[in-house]
């Protein structure tokens, strides 16, 4: 060919490349304008212009599920029982309860409470089983990968047929109607681009681990059956909710990304992050990206029974406009600030624990930014029933006789204390560590199979912190006369996270006289000292001390005139326990 007739080609070619390429990028201006259109009129839609109806329903529903928590509880002291559902909030025990879960899997899709509460996801679809953890084909993605199951047009219930590590080679671009049900897998989504749920509706993410998300350099990605076009850069998210609605995010356990854990920006509206554990990260939530973009006006979030545990420095939530309810959750860290804000958002934070650091320049929960407290002092910033530790403190802002709901049918939430308990089960929260997850085993065979004469079980908000009781019955390794018989003692049991490794420290509190109990009523036994074995549970903590009353070791003492007495003067020692066994009888 000769130069002349090639560069013409050239030219010709290029010419068409550049059209064809301004071609594409029209009709992809197309396709979005109208995807976002559609998503604002849903939007409105999901609105809810009542939201203290959302707010009653929540807190009812978490009191209906402790009420039947502690009820089953309580019925299970000195008897054999097959064991509590050991789900504590609404959410969990909507479908944990059901040992057969796997067969009614969307059962999962009535248990959202909050702003998404009409979320379904992909409840009216097929089931839709991930196979294979590539994701190499961003605009013919492979069948059984995660990426081709969200692009498809009908509702899908999206379930994965073992564990799985997925890179997602750019930003996974959802469409309508889909749940990402982890359960029963170990689901990591790392080292790659994050989930983008944008001017779409109705989806469910599930038990789902994200963590050291980049930032995706964008190109050509396929966002529908129908349509795949260009991309730019991702921001490094793990999850951003993009002018939607209708959206739920529960048990996802969130670390370590480039930019924020979650996103709620653009309009997005009926949102509830639920059961959630976010760790070692800067910019954790963000509701609204821009105080120009006065649309975030309807949006509405809820964010109930997380945990924010170590590693993380501000934003939990940062809020524009909208309005957040901030219920049951447990902030357990934060190096800057909790919740945070501008341009007038409503924030009614009710029954969270907030422990502040040692850092004496992060006791502050709140921080109001780029205003003047002549403004921010009318935004409704409210606290209820909230527990602040550690020095933390809220500063409310509003009328202050501002009432979310007026008169009877005023349901309040959860107090603080018991957060901790609320989120027993939430996704990489404190019950998933060892200790935590033996104490839950312990708690199990007590139940199953209970010593004679002793009882136990974790406090309420605390299961590190145990109450247990032991009856003085006659036992075989006591003599028929012992002075123990009929007596009631309580004591406390207090775990460390180094449990069993390490014993608890274990205390009567009940009065007692006994050669090898502390007058503060620590207990001077081999096992809960230099003789501990991890092999011990409670059950053998309890039985030893139980054995320990009738067989006491004077040589030994903690109590230096019970153990002369035991040994020089038997009648007048059980004269003594006698008094003290009566005094159980009486005693608080």
């Amino acid at each position: 060919m000769d130069p002349i007739r090639f560069v013409l080609v050239f030219l010709i070619s290029l010419v068409a490349l550049v059209t064809a390429k301004a071609n594409n990028t029209e009709t992809d201006d197309i396709v979005w304008r109208e995807r976002a259109l559609q998503a604002r009129q849903a939007n409105q839609q999901a609105y809810e212009p009542n939201p203290h109806i959302v707010l009653n329903h929540l807190n009812s529903h978490v009191h209906k599920a402790f009420k039947g928590y502690n009820s089953t509880r309580r019925g299970l002291v000195g008897k054999r029982h097959s064991g509590p559902c050991e789900a504590t909030n609404p959410i969990d025990q909507c479908w944990r309860c059901d040992p057969h879960w796997e067969k009614n899997r969307k059962k999962l899709a009535d248990c959202v409470l909050g702003f998404g509460r009409h979320t379904t996801g992909g409840k009216a679809g097929k089931i839709y089983m991930v196979t294979d953890p590539s994701d190499n084909d961003l605009v013919n993605p492979k069948p059984g990968t995660l990426r081709h199951a969200v692009i498809q047009t009908e509702p899908l219930w999206i379930i994965f047929a073992r564990h799985m590590v997925i890179r997602l080679s750019q930003e996974l671009i959802f469409t309508c109607n889909k749940t990402i049900d982890g359960r029963g897998a170990q689901i990591q989504i790392t080292n790659g681009a994050g989930f983008m749920i944008q001017y779409v509706s109705n989806v469910i993410i599930h038990n789902i681990k994200i963590y050291d998300i980049k930032v995706g350099s964008g190109g050509l990605v396929r966002d529908s059956i129908t349509h795949y076009g260009q991309r730019g850069q991702s921001d490094g998210d793990a999850v951003s909710v993009f002018g939607s609605s209708n959206i739920w995010l529960d048990h996802l356990s969130l670390s370590s990304c480039y930019d924020g854990l979650i996103d709620v920006v653009k309009g997005s509206t009926a949102v509830t992050i639920s059961n959630c554990h976010f760790a070692r990260h800067n910019d954790v939530l963000l509701f609204g990206a821009s105080d120009s973009y006065s649309d975030d006006k309807i949006m509405q979030v809820t964010l109930a029974f997380n945990h924010f545990g170590k590693g993380l420095i501000q934003r939990m939530p940062r809020v524009r406009y909208g309005y957040t309810h901030i219920v049951n959750n447990d902030y357990t860290n934060w190096e800057m600030y909790a919740i945070g804000g501008s341009q007038g958002p409503t924030l009614l934070s009710q029954g969270n624990r907030f422990i502040a650091s040692d850092n004496m320049n992060a006791k502050e929960v709140t921080k109001r930014e780029y205003t003047t407290e002549s403004v921010w002092k009318n935004w409704v910033w409210k606290s209820e029933g909230d527990v602040l530790q550690n020095g933390a403190f809220f500063i409310q802002s509003g009328d202050p006789h501002h009432k979310f709901v007026h008169g009877p049918e005023y349901i309040p939430p959860k107090p603080g204390q018991f957060a901790s308990t609320l989120l027993s089960a939430s996704a990489g929260n404190n019950m998933s560590t060892p200790s935590r997850k033996r104490l839950m085993r312990d708690f199990k065979r007590l139940q199953h199979d209970p010593p004679a004469g002793i009882s136990g079980a974790p406090q309420d908000n605390n299961i590190m912190l145990w109450n247990a009781v032991i009856f003085g019955t006659l036992q075989l390794s006591c003599p028929d006369d012992t002075p123990w018989d009929g007596g009631t003692f309580k004591l406390t049991l207090q775990f460390t996270e180094d449990y069993p490794n390490k014993p608890p420290t274990v205390r009567f509190v009940s009065r007692m006289f006994h050669p090898n109990i502390y007058a503060d009523g620590s207990i001077c036994l081999d096992i809960l000292q230099n003789q501990w074995s991890p092999i011990y549970d409670v059950a053998a903590i309890l039985t030893s001390i139980q054995s320990l009353l009738c067989d006491p070791n004077p040589n030994s003492p903690a109590n230096s005139e019970a153990a002369r007495m035991f040994s020089e003067n038997k009648r007048e020692y059980n004269r003594r326990v006698r008094e003290i066994v009566e005094q159980s009888w009486t005693a608080d």
